[in-house]
């Protein structure tokens, strides 16, 4: 099981209390609907998909491009 504890909110840096739209966030609505708005909005990549262009937004495909290794994430025990 994960250990919320051990993880900071991602957008404010408050304790980690869930995962939500692939981000560690707190109970506060404003990073719930930052996390949201970061993946894309309410239905985001679908809305990629239909435009054509890939699922994954593209600055987060370059990102794991340049740090695909597990062990470079301090979060990755």
């Amino acid at each position: 099981m994960l250990d919320f504890s051990q993880y900071k909110c991602e957008f404010c840096g408050a304790p980690c209390t869930q995962v939500i739209f692939a981000a560690f966030v707190c109970d506060k609505d404003e990073c719930v609907n930052a996390a949201r708005d970061a993946r894309g909005g309410p239905g985001g990549h679908m809305a990629r998909k239909a435009a054509g262009r890939p699922i994954v937004p593209e600055d987060i495909a370059e990102e794991g491009a340049k740090n695909c290794d597990p062990s470079a994430d301090p979060r990755n025990d």
